[in-house]
């Protein structure tokens, strides 16, 4: 698992960068990486988008519950439409969904709420600023599951 954990810091690595990192050959490597994307363990590769560069400066953890009668399929297919929108949690308990929403400021941010409630269903949210993000290594994963 030496390989995911590589692959899992540095996704756009070479296989001969990663074969250094494991001590197999390039070949080998690219052998194990297709292997490990037929089983699923590599579900894909993507960039890290930082949205403060973007200007999105502030971040939101939203606590969504939807008014009786609202689809929550329809819901959740609706959130691609939503740019602030960069995440969402399907939950149980006494909410329906958590969102991660970044937004300019607190006028983008209201807009957004004012949005939400009209024209997509939403009864009531319970948001929390995120005032930063703590880097969790999930390659920590693979060393329990294997």
């Amino acid at each position: 698992m030496q390989l995911a954990t590589a692959l899992s810091h540095n996704g756009r690595a070479t296989f001969q960068e990663l074969g250094a990192l494991v001590r197999l050959s390039a070949n080998t490597v690219a052998d194990r990486v297709r292997r490990l994307q037929r089983e699923g363990v590599i579900a894909g590769f993507s960039a890290v988008i930082d949205e403060r560069a973007l200007g999105k400066k502030l971040g939101v953890l939203s606590d969504i519950k939807l008014r009786e009668g609202v689809e929550r399929v329809a819901f959740a297919e609706s959130l691609t439409h939503i740019p602030q929108v960069i995440g969402a949690l399907r939950l149980t308990g006494e909410y329906d969904y958590q969102l991660h929403i970044v937004c300019q400021d607190p006028a983008e941010f209201e807009g957004l709420v004012d949005r939400l409630k009209h024209d997509y269903g939403v009864a009531s949210l319970n948001s929390r600023l995120i005032l930063r993000e703590v880097p969790v290594d999930k390659a920590k994963l693979l060393q329990v599951v294997r």
